[in-house]
């Protein structure tokens, strides 16, 4: 039980529904949400003619939102990818879209270089975010929320060079030290220890 809805850009507080579960709506042809626990979650979905979103899709500037309407918890919230038009053995027009959830907003950004050292685990996760945050629009900074990994002696050196922010965090933190990143409310970076079970797990929306 899912409403999708596409909002035209960051300051578009309406939004268009694309998706409802309840029979008299409009319904996508079909939609795939990936939760990969550990990366950027993404959204799959295929649209037609008839659907009110057809042709409103701007890549990287459309969002999208996924909402369990039966928990009313918000599933997926992200942004549209380039589409890719197809056509059905009996002639009917679809377009396939690829949405990636807001922590990809983190490839938006590259690091600057530098040595860094005397500091804890959390103090480089805000060294990090606070520079992706001084390249970006507004609504894709972040802030940093509960970090519960730690070192032995709680203090890491560490180089950055040019990399993409996603990349920074990759290489110089979890690879390293493990643990997982969570986006939070859409806004809050948590690195945890700890999440519980992870892995892929598609929704369906029918």
């Amino acid at each position: 039980m899912y409403l999708v809805e596409l909002f035209d850009n960051v300051n578009d507080e309406k939004g268009t529904i694309i998706h409802t579960p309840y029979g008299n709506g409009h319904k996508l042809s079909n939609g795939v949400i990936s939760l990969v626990g550990d990366g950027i979650d993404s959204f799959t979905f295929t649209i037609n003619p008839s659907n009110p979103g057809w042709n409103k899709v701007r890549p990287l500037v459309t969002l999208i939102k996924v909402t369990d309407v039966n928990s009313a918890e918000l599933v997926f919230d992200g942004r549209i990818l380039k589409p890719i038009q197809t056509m059905t053995a009996n002639g009917e027009f679809h377009i396939q879209f690829l949405a990636e959830d807001k922590l990809a907003y983190l490839h938006d950004s590259t690091q600057r270089h530098g040595e860094y050292n005397n500091m804890t685990v959390r103090d480089f996760l805000v060294e990090i975010i606070a520079q992706h945050n001084r390249q970006v629009e507004p609504h894709k900074r972040f802030e940093v929320g509960e970090v519960t990994v730690t070192t032995n002696t709680d203090n890491i050196y560490r180089f950055l060079g040019y990399e993409k922010t996603w990349n920074a965090i990759q290489d110089k933190l979890i690879s390293r030290l493990g643990g997982h990143i969570r986006l939070r409310e859409g806004k809050y970076i948590d690195y945890l220890e700890s999440v519980g079970e992870l892995r892929n797990t598609p929704i369906r929306l029918r």
